[in-house]
């Protein structure tokens, strides 16, 4: 027997692109792929999804997503676009108590 035959492995895709996001099929494959750790859901909690939510007053502010070559960057925003345009898209997040916090920006939005 093959390791081949036991496991399965989706290819990386090297490069994000993030008009990609605009297709039904490719968002929910970048959102069902995009893997989401506690630090991660601990900083979208309160500084990300904080900033997007339109029906809190505010003072809404710009974000900049740094990182080196490779870290998730497009992809994160290829998530945060296809969730807040589709509303199903939320419950397909990986990490269960994202899910939850992203239903507030949930097809709230028309990206551009």
């Amino acid at each position: 027997m093959k390791y081949s035959e036991l496991i399965h492995f989706e290819p990386i895709e090297d490069i994000i692109e993030l008009r990609r996001a605009d297709e039904a099929s490719i968002a929910r494959e970048l959102v069902e792929t995009y893997v989401v750790s506690d630090r991660l859901a601990d900083q979208l909690d309160s500084l990300v999804l904080p900033q997007l939510q339109i029906d809190a007053p505010g003072d809404h502010k710009g974000l900049l997503v740094v990182g080196n070559y490779g870290t998730g960057k497009s992809h994160l925003m290829a998530v945060l676009s296809a969730v807040a345009e589709r509303e199903e898209l939320a419950e397909r997040l990986t990490h269960p108590v994202v899910a939850e916090q992203a239903k507030v920006i949930a097809g709230r939005f028309l990206v551009v």
